[in-house]
């Protein structure tokens, strides 16, 4: 089961003993806040390190790596989610995943990228405004946007520009920073399309670095209500409407099924264009997609059949047929 670790690439203890003969001088550490992959290439002999010389590059090589067909799958991404999710388990004492997960290490990204509830993350660095660098897929849909159409931009705008709503996110933000996390947050966000919706039972947490220094923060979101009643998160019939909600639109229905169909083709592509197996991780990540985008369909089109008006019964004497 899936509980605390600190990844060795996160570890910022000074190594002790005699440094091997082969090792090689790292580069400087990055900033405070900002963390830094790093490749030691060792130079052939008559390499000469002038410009231009040694083996050109080529697109999939070790130098120009091939751009995953998920998030998630990128390293930097994943060392994130390692740390994310153990900040969690630090400041609050529970799983993020809940108290009945066996989750190994190596399928945190996956797990947490498919998960039910949303999570964002935004980096915190001294000077510059937030901004996000997370979401898992449950996150993107909420916000109505891809990953790159969200990361990179400032937190601010996962909310509407309006003082009182503004005001109400940055105090809790503050709160966070100062307490470690901040359980069962309710408030307003906006979709990048500008949807206006009420997120409730929030987590907030701050992402720390095992020396404690904080280096974002991140939200765990389980629950949502649009403002026609339509509610979603975990445990939740996707499309499902309120007590007295509207069911979903015509519009929301042809969007919920031209996705459908986009994520279709991707999976078309990846195995007739690129030749994936079925059993490639690219090819299994975008069938999952594929698979929750069709269950979403299914669950709007039940709630809308099941507000639509039955068809009024014949008058008596009226003729059938």
């Amino acid at each position: 089961m899936l509980a605390m670790f600190k990844p060795s690439c996160w570890s910022a203890q000074p190594a002790t003993g005699r440094r091997p003969a082969t090792s090689q001088r790292r580069p400087a550490a990055a900033p405070p806040g900002r963390q830094q992959l790093w490749v030691a290439a060792a130079k052939g002999k008559g390499g000469g390190g002038k410009k231009g010389s040694g083996v050109p590059k080529k697109a999939g090589s070790l130098m120009d790596p091939p751009k995953p067909a998920e998030p998630y799958l990128q390293t930097s991404v994943i060392m994130h989610n390692l740390l994310l999710v153990e900040s969690h388990f630090r400041k609050t004492k529970k799983p993020i995943f809940g108290p009945d997960a066996e989750i190994e290490i190596s399928q945190v990204a996956r797990e947490l990228w498919e998960a039910p509830f949303a999570v964002l993350a935004h980096d915190i660095e001294e000077g510059e405004p937030n901004r996000f660098c997370y979401a898992n897929k449950t996150a993107l849909q909420l916000f109505e946007c891809s990953w790159d159409e969200l990361v990179g931009k400032e937190s601010t705008q996962s909310a509407e520009d309006v003082a009182e709503v503004q005001d109400d996110r940055q105090a809790a933000l503050e709160r966070t920073l100062k307490s470690g996390y901040l359980d069962n947050y309710s408030g307003w966000r906006r979709s990048l399309k500008g949807t206006r919706f009420l997120v409730s039972n929030a987590t907030l947490f701050n992402v720390e670095a095992p020396t404690g220094q904080v280096v974002g923060q991140a939200v765990k979101i389980r629950e949502w209500e649009f403002e026609d009643g339509t509610k979603g998160g975990e445990g939740v019939v996707p499309g499902a409407a309120a007590a007295g909600g509207a069911p979903p639109s015509a519009e929301s229905l042809a969007a919920a099924e031209a996705a459908v169909a986009e994520q279709g083709a991707l999976v078309r592509s990846l195995k007739e264009e690129q030749g994936l197996a079925n059993s490639s991780e690219e090819v299994k990540a975008a069938v999952e997609k594929l698979l929750q985008l069709k269950e979403e369909l299914a669950g709007m089109q039940h709630a809308a059949a099941a507000a639509a008006p039955a068809a009024p019964a014949p008058e008596a004497g009226q003729a059938q047929g």
